[in-house]
């Protein structure tokens, strides 16, 4: 499954995304709690990009926890994007793109979220994201967190992040 995923072309991608979000609104019971318990523990004010945001589920959470950072996310599909915008979240920036060729933000980021949407990326093409990230870093010390939740479908990309130094809290791997 991951490999079908990676290797539709984004053309394939945003049709069936565009799809899935035409009756879909921002649902933030659809944000995993792990991951919003791990990025409620950063800074309140921190800028956090999130690649492959849907509707802007991990922003409404992330809210409703009383995190006040700038907000910048960034999916493939139209329609989630058009979904996110009806927040009216001012300190929220959307882009429609593949994540693989996000714009790198002119303010840099304190952490970078892929939940559930890394394996929407080649397997051998994510060294070179991963990089792309750690330039949209403020510092050195900032964090990629990658949530993969059915570790059984996507070994080759929990192998390939253990490979290259993730921290592994299954289901979230943190670089």
């Amino acid at each position: 499954m991951s490999k079908l995923r990676s290797y539709a072309p984004a053309f394939i991608k945003r049709i069936v995304w565009n799809r899935r979000y035409r009756s879909i609104g921002i649902n933030t019971e659809e944000c995993p709690n792990d991951l919003l318990e791990r990025l409620s523990r950063s800074d309140p004010d921190a800028n956090l990009l999130d690649l492959g945001c849907g509707a802007g589920n991990l922003r409404a959470g992330l809210r409703l926890l009383g995190w006040n950072g700038r907000f910048i996310g960034v999916d493939v599909s139209k329609q989630a994007i058009e979904v996110a915008k009806q927040s009216g979240d001012i300190n929220a920036e959307w882009h429609v793109g593949s994540i693989e060729n996000f714009p790198i933000p002119t303010e840099k980021v304190s952490t970078i979220c892929l939940c559930e949407s890394i394996y929407y990326v080649k397997v051998g093409q994510v060294p070179a994201l991963l990089e792309r990230c750690r330039q949209s870093l403020a510092s050195p010390e900032g964090l990629i967190i990658i949530r993969i939740w059915h570790t059984d479908r996507h070994r080759e990309y929990i192998a390939l992040l253990a490979g290259m130094g993730a921290q592994c809290h299954p289901p979230i791997y943190i670089l």
